[in-house]
């Protein structure tokens, strides 16, 4: 006969039963989730992401295609989730850098070295940048301007050239607006457009804009 004491134990039991359980699907998922990303980043790197279809990344991937669409909508989401950790690395260095600027180094300057660091990046990972905003800009909720990479980089751009006004670098300006814009230039439609259509090179581009929103202002 069972003590009350024994059915207290064997509920406990079953508790610790129920957490290797979870800590397992925990497991599974994150193990789904790098199959996935893993098999999208051969095929991108392999076919024109444009051409690449979800069904083959579940079959590269080796997961049913519900697996894939619970975790991802479409092409977009995947792109999305390789590019967070890079992302969050770029934007990592680039407030580290401009938090502790070299004192001999203008907020103009710095702008100068931050636009062209921007358009490296946005080089390097155009195509998948390009897709996360093609897939979302049909949406009426969609906006650019709220998205958090578009955010933190305006709460970066903003201080330079309040900074750069109040040493007299640059004339009093629209600080807001000129920011927006800076940003708006360097989204990955028009930095495309203007290399694989306009056959501008990563140098003119950059010159071209630092030209305008350096020189220029």
């Amino acid at each position: 006969m069972k003590h009350p004491e024994d059915h207290e134990n064997s509920l406990n039991e079953d508790n610790i039963e129920a957490n290797p359980i979870c800590g397992r699907r925990e497991e599974r998922d994150s193990e789904y989730r790098q199959r996935i990303l893993s098999s999208a980043r051969t095929l991108f790197k392999t076919h024109n992401i444009e051409n690449v279809t979800m069904h083959q990344i579940a079959k590269e991937a080796g997961v049913g295609q519900g697996t894939l669409y619970r975790r991802y909508a479409h092409i977009g989401d995947v792109c999305s989730d390789l590019m967070r950790s890079t992302t969050t690395q770029f934007l990592a260095a680039l407030e580290a850098e401009l938090a502790e600027p070299k004192p001999d180094v203008t907020a103009m300057k710095q702008l100068s070295d931050f636009i062209y660091q921007m358009i490296d990046f946005v080089d390097d990972k155009a195509s998948l940048l390009a897709t996360i905003v093609s897939m979302h800009t049909d949406k009426r909720s969609f906006s650019l301007h709220k998205k958090p990479l578009f955010v933190r980089l305006r709460s970066l751009l903003a201080p330079l050239l309040n900074l750069a006004v109040e040493q007299g670098e640059i004339q009093p300006i629209d600080v807001t607006l000129t920011v927006n814009t800076i940003l708006t230039s360097l989204i990955p439609d028009n930095y495309l457009y203007h290399r694989e259509v306009l056959g501008y090179t990563k140098e003119q581009f950059a010159e071209g804009i630092c030209r305008i929103f350096v020189k220029g202002i």
